[in-house]
């Protein structure tokens, strides 16, 4: 039982940690990591928060999973449902958090967005660490390597978080006839959040023995 809270509070701890961090990066201002690139753009060009559609994004995502799976797909996965909430709220509780937080200039811009990175990684390395669950963006990622079992999980994760990337760019032309909310920082953060959770991931290996 005690082992079992122990890692719904990492799951938890590992959630909120990637909020924070794309928190700053979009307080960065030079664009947030893909997964959060296009709810970030819709809600500069709507009312809506960046958590609400957030939420709204990985239901669908969830939806799709379903839809991929059929019979296969795991009730104990529903849990994502709840994994959806709580990663919309504290992302935009972390923004709420993080309204001191303006860069005066771009070499500042990028050291935020940098840090930013780093929360967004290790936030991912500890929420997968319990194996309780994932968020339904993942989920994704995973169902489409069970279909496609010929191209590997690393190649469609690249396509993924690029297809939102093009799809955050599409809209921020048609919504603001600019690009806001997915720039240059959000190549750097599909370029780098992996290479830094593997890192992440031999320094925790190493403390360990």
């Amino acid at each position: 039982m005690i082992r079992q809270i122990r890692r719904t509070l990492v799951f938890l701890l590992g959630i909120f940690i990637m909020s924070f961090g794309l928190a700053v990066s979009i307080r960065a201002n030079l664009g947030t990591s893909p997964i959060a690139s296009f709810p970030t753009v819709l809600s500069l060009g709507t009312t809506p928060s960046v958590g609400f559609y957030l939420l709204a994004v990985n239901l669908l995502f969830l939806v799709l999973q379903i839809l991929l799976v059929g019979r296969k797909f795991p009730l104990f996965q529903l849990v994502q449902i709840p994994v959806s909430i709580i990663f919309g709220v504290f992302t935009d509780l972390s923004l709420y958090l993080t309204t001191w937080l303006e860069p005066s200039n771009y070499l500042l811009q990028w050291a935020w967005t940098l840090g930013g990175v780093v929360l967004v990684a290790l936030g991912v390395y500890l929420e997968t660490q319990p194996r309780l669950s994932y968020i339904p963006g993942d989920g994704l990622v995973f169902a489409l390597t069970l279909k496609l079992q010929n191209i590997p999980f690393g190649t469609i994760k690249l396509v993924f978080d690029w297809t939102l990337v093009v799809m955050a760019v599409v809209t921020s032309l048609l919504l603001l006839g600019h690009l806001e909310g997915v720039r240059e920082g959000t190549a750097f953060a599909a370029l780098t959040v992996g290479p830094v959770i593997r890192l992440i991931g031999l320094v925790h290996k190493r403390l360990d023995k």
